[in-house]
């Protein structure tokens, strides 16, 4: 299975090789659906370690409680993203195991999750070499963005945090890929993904829109022009 565009040949995303094994009913009928409403939350203990989800459409929010009880927004989760990994490497839970929240997973907009028991994982990796290199992409995607997350999303200020998410998007840019310099979530929830108070996020917005930096129409940030940027700090928005 490959899919073409023009001349250039790309994998398949983990979704786009799901939907064909799930042409097989004996595979179908182990997986479930589940249909989760803005709000939704799962919490990485309720899982012990037992199935892997991967998005099918809308935009959900993984969390952690840092140590002085703070909820952080770590990164947002589109189509064909996973979690529940830990499922992967520590296999099922041993019986009377306590349980320890890790993370959260909550729903941003209208979403559809696919739930894979863990068995139905490692029948499909051992038999089915193009779900093990989707696979594989997609957990190493994630990762690298969580690292990139930590590594400099927290440390620098608010304006440098900001102008990288509009620059660079979610999961930063790789070659040959073009910033898009937009911010489609709502404030509320852009300052909680770069992890800062509204107000703080509301401050660095004015002092980059008088400098001509940004533009704010309808709600939402767009970055302007694409000069020197006195903020920048990661490779892509450098």
């Amino acid at each position: 299975m490959e899919i073409t565009t023009g001349e250039s040949i790309a994998s398949p995303t983990l979704m786009e090789v799901l939907q064909e094994v799930l042409q097989d009913s004996k595979i179908a009928h182990r997986v479930s659906w589940e249909r989760w409403a803005p709000g939704t939350l799962w919490q990485s203990c309720h899982n012990r370690r037992q199935s892997l989800f991967v998005v099918r459409h809308g935009r959900l929010e993984l969390a952690v409680t840092d140590a002085e009880g703070r909820e952080r927004s770590l990164r947002l989760l589109a189509e064909s993203e996973l979690f529940g990994t830990e499922a992967l490497a520590a296999g099922p839970a041993a019986e009377g195991e306590a349980a320890r929240q890790d993370y959260g997973i909550r729903a941003i907009t209208y979403s559809e999750v696919l739930q894979l028991p863990l068995d139905i994982v490692d029948q499909l990796i051992a038999q089915l070499p193009l779900f093990r290199k989707a696979l594989t992409s997609s957990i190493a995607n994630h990762i690298w963005a969580l690292e990139r997350e930590r590594e400099h999303g927290r440390s620098m200020p608010t304006n440098n945090r900001l102008l990288c998410y509009l620059r660079c998007g979610e999961n930063g840019i790789r070659s040959g890929q073009k910033p898009s310099g937009k911010a489609t979530l709502p404030m509320h929830l852009l300052a909680r993904r770069i992890g800062c108070s509204a107000g703080h996020l509301s401050r660095s917005v004015s002092t980059m829109v008088r400098q001509g930096m940004l533009l704010r129409q309808d709600g939402r940030l767009q970055l302007q022009g694409d000069g020197e940027r006195p903020y920048a700090f990661c490779e892509g928005c450098a």
